[in-house]
Parts: C-alpha cells; structure tokens; sequence
C-alpha cells in the first residue's frame, strides 16, 4: 500500500510538471521538497507562475533597474501610478495638491508597511527619493526636485526647481519606486535586496541562471496577489523566449519571433495577445553637425525613403502601425493633425540630387564630391523586430542610392562602434513618465538627456520650457502640438513604426491586464493561474 501511495504521487508530480507549464526546474524542486509546507502540491504547482524576460538580470535597484523591480516583480510602489489610459491615479500617495507654482504637497496612506514589517512614512519616502536622485542624475531631471520637506509623519511637501506641471506625473517614474532605508545593499551601496511596499517580496535571486524568486507579499497593501510565487528568468534571445513558452519551461512572455506568432496561436495551450504600446521604432542620426545629415533634405529623403507600410504589414507581421509624428495618436496629448512621410522613393531622389548627392559613375550608389553615401546602421537583438526592419530599411535605401551595412551587437556596446555618420534603430519608451515633457523634452531640447545627435532649435527650445511652466491643460496641448510639428518637419531623428508588444501564455494564466505606459510589460497583482 505504501509503495502504491509513492508512486501515485510520483505521477502526480509528473503529470502537473508537463500539463501547467507555468514552472521551471528551479520552481518544481522547491515544490517536491516543501512537502510540509501546509499548502497541498497541487495549489504551489497552480500558484508559481515563470516569466521569461527579454533582458539579462543583473540588479536588483530600483534606481537604476525600476522597470524590473517595479514593473516586472512588483517589489516596489511609486507614489503615483497610471492606468493603461495615461491617467494619473494614487499609489502609495492617497492624494496630492498643488501649494503654488513651486511646491507640492502629497498626503501618504496610512496603515502601510514595507515586506519586512518596518511602517511606511514620510522620512522613509524621502530618503528613497532623495537616494535616488543622488544615485542617478537623470531622475532629478526628471522630477526638477530643488528639495524634499516632512511635513508630518504621512505628508511630504516637495518643492522644484521651477515652475513643472509634470510633477505628479514625474513621480510615477520606476525608477523613483520606493524602498526602505532597511534594503540590504553592497558596498558600493547598491541594493542588492530590495525591499519594498508591493505585492511581491525579494526571495533570492541566482546571479549563475540570472532568475529572480519573488514569494507574495500577504500584507500588501492594495488588492491581494493571485499567486504565491513569482519567477522571473533572463531569456535575452527572442526565439529561445518562443521555445520556452511553447515547451512550457515558462508561462508568461513577450517579444517573441514575430514570424513565430501565427504558430504559437495555434499552439494547444497558448493565447497570444497583441497591444499597441507607448514606444515607437526609432532611426537616430549619429550626429546632425558634420555629416550629411546636417542638410535637412537629406533627413526627409531618408524618411520618405522608408515604407512603412510594408514594414509594419510584412517586416513585423502586423504587430507595428506606420509611425506619423513622434506620439502615437492613442496617446491623448498626440498631435492628431500631422501627415508624417508617405514613401516616396521618387521625392526622396529627388532631395538628395537637390542637396548634391547624385549617382554619377553609373554604380547605384550616390555620391558628392567623390564621396559615396554609404553608413552603418546599428541595432540590437532582444526586440525581435529590430533587424528584419533595419534589413528592410537597408534595402530601400538601396533603392535612393545609399549604401548600408547593417550590425546587430549588445546594446551597450553600439556606441563603442557607431561614428557621427552612423545611424541606430531602437525600440524607445514615450510614457514612462505619462505626461508630454518626459519624452519630447528629453529627445528635442537641446540640452535633452537623449539628443546626443545635437538637434538645436531656439524655438523648440522655447516651447518646451514653456510646457514646463503651464499648469493649463488646453494651452499645454497647443505648446506640445507645436514642439510635435516641428519635430515631424526638421527630421532630427527619424520615426519609422508604432510598435506593438506580442503577449504570449498559457492559457490557464488569468488576470492579466496590459498597460501600455510600460517599458516593455507591466505584470499586476491580480494575475492568477486558473486550476
């Protein structure tokens, strides 16, 4: 009889592995060897759900990792969050006003405590904020914070550099996730185990496999998570991130082979999801002074060169929308009345022959002062479209007489290797902070974090400093609508596709609500695994 028992929960253990799909190795042999663990086998196995994440996992800082530990593991909380309309909502802050054009003052949720059972208040949202801005020079660019004050124990009075209508919504930022002062850091003061307000808590994290272990947070306090456990593993490739979901090795990804997504929907087992997102397909000029892209109708050549049609349609299988303006028009603060670039090989010849470039030997490729228009174009292998649009861009260039030699290295490692006539094409968040000035400022201010291709006009310049100071809504609309006209006129850099993230899971994973503010996905507590 006992060796009938064993063997029945041999095969129990066996038959959930192969069905569910939603743990790994790591996850099945902490469920085997939990056995005195109150819960039953079956309810760990149903409540463990595996991530494949497009990026390697190296820290565990909010600071400089927020899209991790907030978005992705739900570590940590902001004081302002956003729903999937761009909407500001309270997170750990129950409400905010505004005192005068300078300062700010937001009122705390009581009766919340981080993981380790330490109170949440005022002092240790300071700390966490200034921590961050002394640790990362952007996120005070961000939020143009002069100076924090504790007003009392549940209210914190901010106060900015200048007058900044973003404030609040500079505060949903991930990277301003807040931790407490109890987080367990290296000794370059790195954290290394975050500890948070969120609805999951920091298990352990295998530096060797690159996975993070997350348990649920029981005293959360927002709504109570779905699972228990959470497992995030670094799958960088895209096919290997397909293979894994299809062989049940995961349970939740995206980013997958969009050349794959038609199979997977036929897979038993699989949904596939398809969102329009906050991020659009960029082409960045290496610089716009000493090169030929300081003729303009060099950079509107380029741009009417490119058919967008056939690259969200065919290139990336539907899972793009042709790029109009910077913004797209699902975002409420797009300016709805631009006509961007149709493709136009015709007119794009024609403006290159106009700024000098012509193909006088006969060889296909244009040329000026017997220099041929020839450049690399840059990009990088965790998006999955990424090359077969930079393929696909370097054949329609060919087609106006301009050379390209395209390379797919590490992200970090392009600007190693890219010269001013280069050119990258990247996937970039236009939301991560829902308000206009997060991305418009920092891509067409001089002086922006992004504009490294040293884009300058006096004018942009102008209207995105007045932007800053514009507390009403309809005026702020009409600067911004501008700043976006110009920016479609002046080409400084170029937008090529809207992109669309591809969701795959299996089909017993429940509850998941996509935000399109996201850097790349954003899970939430109320994702469950049905039985």
């Amino acid at each position: 009889m006992h060796n009938k028992i064993n063997i029945l929960v041999i095969c129990l253990i066996l038959f959930s592995s192969i069905m569910l799909g939603c743990i790994g190795e790591d996850v099945q042999e902490s469920v085997v060897t939990s056995a005195s663990s109150e819960t039953t086998l079956e309810k760990q196995i149903e409540k463990t759900l595996v991530i494949g994440e497009l990026w390697d996992i190296r820290i565990l800082d909010p600071v400089m990792s927020g899209e991790m530990v907030k978005e992705k593991a739900m570590i940590v909380d902001t004081l302002v969050e956003a729903d999937p309309d761009f909407k500001l909502r309270p997170g750990l802050a129950e409400s905010w006003e505004q005192v005068s054009d300078l300062q700010w003052k937001f009122y705390l949720k009581k009766d919340v405590k981080f993981q380790d059972g330490t109170e949440f208040t005022a002092d240790g949202v300071k700390w966490s904020i200034e921590r961050a801005m002394d640790m990362n020079p952007p996120v005070k660019a961000v939020t143009q914070i002069k100076s924090i004050g504790v007003v009392d124990k549940h209210t914190l009075l901010f106060t900015t550099e200048k007058p900044y209508a973003a404030f609040p919504a500079s505060l949903e930022y991930p990277s301003l996730g807040i931790l407490s002062p109890t987080s367990i850091t290296d000794d370059n003061g790195v954290v290394t185990k975050p500890i948070g307000t969120g609805p999951f808590k920091f298990e352990r994290f295998d530096i060797a496999s690159g996975t993070l272990y997350l348990l649920r947070n029981d005293n959360y306090w927002g709504i109570k998570p779905g699972l228990e456990k959470l497992v995030i593993k670094g799958i960088p490739d895209p096919a290997s991130r397909a293979m894994s979901v299809e062989k049940g090795e995961i349970g939740f990804t995206c980013d997958v082979p969009y050349g794959d997504i038609e199979r997977l929907k036929a897979t038993p087992g699989l949904n596939v999801e398809v969102h329009p997102t906050a991020r659009v397909y960029q082409m960045q000029f290496g610089n716009l002074s000493g090169t030929p892209y300081s003729d303009v109708r060099v950079r509107k050549a380029i741009s009417y060169a490119i058919d967008r049609e056939v690259i969200s349609d065919r290139t990336l299988h539907g899972c793009a929308a042709p790029a109009i303006g910077p913004v797209m028009p699902m975002i409420s603060w797009s300016n709805q009345e631009l006509d961007g670039y149709p493709y136009d090989s015709g007119k794009a010849m024609q403006l290159l022959a106009e700024a000098g470039w012509n193909d006088t030997d006969g060889n296909g490729i244009v040329e000026k002062n017997g220099e041929e228009f020839g450049v690399t174009l840059y990009t990088y292998p965790q998006r999955p479209g990424l090359q077969p649009m930079a393929e696909a861009i370097q054949s329609m260039l060919k087609d106006v007489g301009i050379k390209v030699e395209v390379r797919v290295m590490d992200w970090s490692a392009i600007g190693e290797h890219m010269t001013d006539r280069d050119l990258k094409l990247s996937g970039t968040a236009v939301a991560m902070v829902p308000d206009p000035d997060y991305y418009l400022r920092k891509t067409y201010h001089s002086n922006g974090d992004s504009n490294i291709w040293g884009y300058s006009n006096p004018e942009m310049d102008s209207l995105l400093e007045e932007g800053l100071s514009t507390f009403h809504a309809g005026k702020r609309q009409e600067i911004y609508d501008r700043v976006q006209e110009i920016a479609l006129d002046e080409v400084p850099i170029i937008h090529v596709a809207y992109y669309k993230v591809a969701v795959v899971m299996h089909d017993n994973v429940q509850g998941f609500v996509f935000n399109p503010i996201a850097h790349d996905y954003m899970l939430n507590p109320e994702m469950y695994i049905a039985s």
